[in-house]
Parts: C-alpha cells; sequence; structure tokens
C-alpha cells in the first residue's frame, strides 16, 4: 500500500509541476494532512482516504475537459502493479474524486462514502482560512477577474456560479468561501472551520474597511 501512495504522490507532484492557480501539489499535501486530523477521530479506511485526497484534483472539470471516471480508472490502472485495490475501492476512490468539489455540490449535494466525506473536509478546509485567502487572488488572478466591484456583498445564485463562477476575487469568498463551514460532513472539520472562517470575516472587514475609507 506505502508502495502505491508513493506512486501516486510522485505522479501528482509531476501532474502539478506548472500548476499556478492555487490546486499544486501542496494544496494536495494540505488535503491529505487535513484528512488524518480528521480520520483521527471521524475514522474510515486511512488508504483509501489518503488516494481520494491525492487524486481528487487530477481530473477536475476546471482542467480537464474530459471523461474523468475513464481517465481515473486507467490512471489508477497504470498505478496499481501489484492490483491491491478491490473493483470496490476502486469505485469508492473513482466516485469520491468526482463528485466532491464544491462546484459539483452547488445545486444538489452529491452522495459520498465515509472516505469520499473527509476527503471532502479535508479539501474544503483549504478552501477557508489565511490560506484559502491566498488561494482565491492566486486562481482569480490567473482567471483574470477584478479584485473587487463596490455593492458585491451578495453572494450569486448556486446556478450561476455552477455554471460561471464568481466575477471577482471578493465576490468568491461571498460565493464560497464564507459558505464552506456550514457544508462540512464530520464534526471534526465543523470544529475545525470555525477558526478559519471567522478570520475569513476579519480579513474581509478590514479589506472593506479600507476601501471604503473608514481606515
Amino acid at each position: 500500500m506505502e508502495e502505491l501512495l508513493e506512486r501516486t504522490k510522485n505522479l501528482i507532484r509531476e501532474h502539478c509541476e506548472n500548476e499556478t492557480t492555487g490546486h499544486d501539489f501542496w494544496h494536495i499535501w494540505r488535503v491529505c494532512q487535513n484528512a488524518n486530523k480528521i480520520y483521527e477521530k471521524e475514522k474510515g479506511n486511512p488508504f483509501i482516504i489518503q488516494m481520494i485526497c491525492l487524486l481528487h484534483d487530477i481530473y477536475d472539470h476546471k482542467f480537464y475537459t474530459g471523461n474523468p471516471r475513464e481517465k481515473l480508472a486507467e490512471t489508477l490502472a497504470k498505478l496499481d502493479t501489484e492490483q491491491i485495490l478491490t473493483a470496490s475501492d476502486k469505485e469508492n476512490i473513482i466516485e469520491s474524486c468526482v463528485n466532491l468539489g464544491y462546484a459539483s455540490n452547488v445545486v444538489e449535494k452529491k452522495e459520498l462514502s465515509q472516505e469520499g466525506k473527509i476527503a471532502q473536509d479535508a479539501d474544503r478546509l483549504d478552501a477557508v482560512g489565511a490560506i484559502a485567502i491566498a488561494r482565491t487572488f492566486v486562481y482569480t488572478g490567473k482567471q483574470e477577474r477584478p479584485m473587487y466591484l463596490p455593492g458585491e456583498e451578495q453572494a450569486v445564485s448556486a446556478e450561476e456560479y455552477q455554471k460561471s463562477g464568481s466575477k471577482t476575487s471578493i465576490g468568491h469568498f461571498y460565493d464560497k468561501v464564507l459558505k464552506v463551514k456550514d457544508k462540512m460532513n464530520t464534526q471534526t472539520a465543523k470544529e475545525l472551520a470555525k477558526e478559519r472562517h471567522q478570520f475569513v470575516e476579519a480579513y474581509l472587514d478590514e479589506f472593506l474597511a479600507e476601501w471604503n475609507g473608514r481606515k
């Protein structure tokens, strides 16, 4: 199992070598660390959790336009040279990777396994807090979206967000980041998200105070 995990890490490290949208190898690494913290209290299969965390972004719709299920199945077949994974394991990994993304769950929440729920929470923890602020500006900057348009403190509809995302960097906080805390699956993740959420709220208060000349 350790050899399979190591091969998967190497694949992701190579795949993310030129990644500059906040979905790089270090995002994957943090998600894996978050998952370890959640697993300690919530349980599940730690090996499958780590495999989901490692592969969850590799064929995400933001970067890949093909069939993610087919590509994930092909990737797992190449990685699993010792044939460690059962058919059920593969299905769990593939369906979790395809369905755990935030945008995929905006309109309708997808059902996930226990491992998928933990991986989803681990991914979402990296979407709220200090690092999430940095990732937001990196991601929206890469998309050449403006930083802020006054009066944007109202989230777009779920359908609009799923279709085209946020219009600006600050808009992304209202459309997604401030909503993450209440979308956690596990009690452990909910507790971990509270302080991160408060940090984002404080940042936005400061941003708007400076923007509007109150400071």
